[in-house]
């Protein structure tokens, strides 16, 4: 891009930056779509307010009457007055502020300035990232579907008022008695969230509710509860609680939820962030003008927050994932004097940061707010361009993150979920008529079976190799890996075809890889063995069950080279990791991200190379409350590929009288 497609495009956006917005007149409100309005005895005209406002009676009467209120009093037999002209005026406020909320907060709601020089409340007016967090929350509630959202965000974006002012607008205008519910990560911060609520409340006229004007509204706790209160004159009733304090939450029937920077919710003795979420969750039906939001700045990777961001992302849950960049807040940006030369100056960094849609202004304000930070990762993670530069953990990942994101690109569903079976769960008959059975939540899944076609069969074409966890649901899970090699005949890279993932006896789970491996032409089967040489329960019987293994199968990775065997050395089969071979394949893995050596099918595979780090004494290990059971799989699967296996050889068809027929029974074939 030469300097003056950059000054184009950045006219372009500074000039869509600049449109008018006007929650008044509803010009340059798009959340909703919007009809003409105009009431020229009030000094009106020319309003924009949602087409659904012509649902309320005052607003189609009017318009019958060509928008003339002196028309449509002389029809309801009213004098035209001073007094009768206020008193429609206040019927079509009211009306509108049931529909249209941008309107009903500029008019009416009252927050704290941000500005430290101006102690008085000013009116909500929605941000830019505000506004577009609106048309998606209002795309849910048009549509009468409940809102499930999770917003990741820089610092002091806004997200929290307008979450919280829109729950609020929806309890006072729309819904009747409802019940909302404010948890955060401490009391302290459900308190001042709740604040916000209290201030608004109190600058409240009564009129709008068709109450007395003398009518002061206010909370008031709800049957003696410093935690729940209430809007008597209304009805609504809002809770706070926190992650660490949850004891007051659980059973409360509510229909909304506003869980406020979930990046810092912290598992407790008696519950975990995920435990009091589900039940929280459980209280909410799910229903439309039903809303559950979480929102949060981002707390590195591998905590609650990171692992339903994304689930979010792969459309795992039933929460829309939204991201608000730095350069969406109007306020950070700084002049330039000459575009050309501040142009030739930017960095690749910043050229990017244009391409994702910053602004040259707001890149200049970025240069110079960056300098004077220390911790180059925690800068970016809180003001981040990406969510994916959001979810930044410390300076001390293992794989770099946009390695990782590469890698991300080549998940995708698996074509199979079910299980594997054989004529028994072990023994030499466990290998007999193996079948893949469909079964809804089966823990084997398997992006492409077993390629059976003779013209493209190949040696050491298929690796498999065991984790091994423990069989307790509380205990690490058992991984059972599949990688194809055959695109490396042809200078390709490998790619994990299958993947088996659960809790299961050591004994029970040594043969159900060894029917995978079966089932993939007999594949090299490679058994982490750490797990079993050191337990001293599950894995007392470790040598017994590689031993009868290797028996009946052929293909099993051996520690001790054929040649020492042969000399009478006894045979140690399986990978065993230790420091020094952990650190080997995860040095190779290394590279084998940053040079694309092979292709990942599994997005949890991804997560936990995202998870993987460099400990303060050097080891290497997930983040504390994550697993690596599949990324070890994959370490010691793509080390094994390259660079223990030559490369895989195609295999010439025998003659048709020399074939030997062999089939593995599929579901159709039982």
């Amino acid at each position: 891009m030469n300097v003056e497609e950059y000054i184009l495009i950045n006219q372009q956006r500074n000039e869509e930056r600049a449109l008018t917005y006007d929650p008044i007149t509803g010009d340059g409100c798009d959340s909703c779509e919007r009809a003409l309005f105009s009431a020229l005895e009030l000094g009106w005209y020319d309003y924009h307010v949602p087409v659904d406002c012509y649902e309320e009676k005052i607003f189609n009467d009017l318009r019958i009457c060509n928008f003339s209120i002196r028309e449509y009093l002389h029809r309801c037999g009213l004098r035209y007055t001073q007094v009768n002209l206020e008193i429609v005026r206040r019927e079509i406020i009211r009306a509108r502020c049931k529909h249209d909320f941008e309107f009903c907060a500029a008019s009416f709601f009252c927050i704290k300035d941000k500005d430290p020089n101006n102690v008085k409340p000013i009116l909500f007016r929605l941000n830019r990232g505000q506004r577009r967090l609106l048309r998606l929350i209002y795309k849910y509630d048009k549509e009468g579907k409940p809102v499930r959202i999770i917003i990741c965000k820089r610092r002091q974006v806004g997200f929290s008022t307008l979450v919280q002012l829109y729950m609020a607008w929806k309890q006072l205008f729309v819904l009747n008695m409802a019940r909302s519910q404010v948890i955060a990560h401490v009391e302290n911060t459900s308190r001042l969230v709740r604040g916000m609520y209290s201030l608004m409340i109190s600058r409240l006229p009564a009129w709008l509710f068709n109450l007395p004007d003398d009518t002061k509204l206010r909370l008031s706790p709800f049957e003696k509860s410093n935690k729940t209160l209430v809007v008597r004159e209304i009805g609504c009733r809002i809770s706070i609680g926190s992650s660490e304090k949850p004891d007051n939450l659980a059973g409360d029937d509510v229909s909304m939820v506003h869980f406020s920077e979930v990046g810092l919710f912290k598992s407790t003795t008696n519950i975990k962030p995920e435990q009091l979420i589900q039940t929280i969750q459980s209280g909410v039906a799910y229903a439309p003008n039903t809303f559950i939001i979480y929102e949060s700045t981002a707390r590195g990777v591998g905590n609650f927050f990171h692992s339903e961001w994304l689930r979010a992302i792969n459309g795992e849950s039933d929460c829309e994932a939204f991201f608000s960049p730095w350069f969406e807040k109007e306020d950070d940006v700084l002049p330039i004097d000459d575009y050309r030369k501040f142009i030739e100056s930017m960095t690749d960094y910043e050229k990017w940061m244009f391409e994702q849609g910053a602004t040259l202004e707001g890149i200049a304000w970025y240069r110079m707010a960056s300098k004077g930070q220390k911790d180059k990762w925690r800068w970016k993670s809180d003001q981040p361009t990406t969510a994916t530069e959001a979810f930044q953990s410390t300076g001390h990942r293992l794989y770099p993150q946009d390695d990782v994101e590469r890698l991300r690109k080549g998940c995708f569903n698996p074509s199979f979920e079910g299980e594997i079976y054989g004529e028994k769960n072990f023994g030499e008959e466990a290998v007999k008529n193996i079948i893949f059975k469909p079964e809804r939540g089966g823990q084997l899944k398997v992006w492409f079976m077993p390629d059976k076609d003779p013209a493209r069969q190949c040696n050491d074409r298929y690796v498999v190799i065991v984790d091994i966890g423990g069989s307790s649901d509380h205990s690490d899970r058992s991984v059972i890996c599949v990688i194809d090699r055959y695109d490396m005949t042809h200078g390709g890279v490998p790619i994990v075809v299958a993947e088996w993932c659960g809790h299961i006896d050591h004994y029970l789970l040594a043969w159900k890889a060894v029917q995978i491996a079966t089932a993939y032409s007999n594949a090299l089967l490679v058994i982490e063995s750490n797990t079993l040489e050191t337990e001293q329960t599950e894995g007392d019987h470790f040598e017994y069950v590689l031993d009868e293994i290797a028996y009946h199968y052929d293909n099993l990775y051996c520690r001790v080279d054929a040649e020492k065997i042969a000399m009478g050395f006894e045979p140690k089969w399986g990978f065993h990791t230790n420091k020094s071979t952990k650190r080997m394949v995860c040095d190779h893995q290394k590279k084998a991200l940053r040079e694309n050596m092979y292709i990942e099918t599994c997005n949890e595979a991804v997560n936990e190379h995202d998870y993987m780090e460099i400990k303060g004494n050097g080891s290497i290990g997930a983040v504390d409350g994550q697993h690596d059971d599949r990324h070890i799989t994959r370490a010691i699967g793509i080390w094994v590929c390259y660079d223990y296996l030559n490369r895989p050889r195609k295999i010439e068809p025998r003659s048709q009288k020399d074939k030997i027929i062999t089939r593995i029974v599929g579901e159709s074939t039982m």
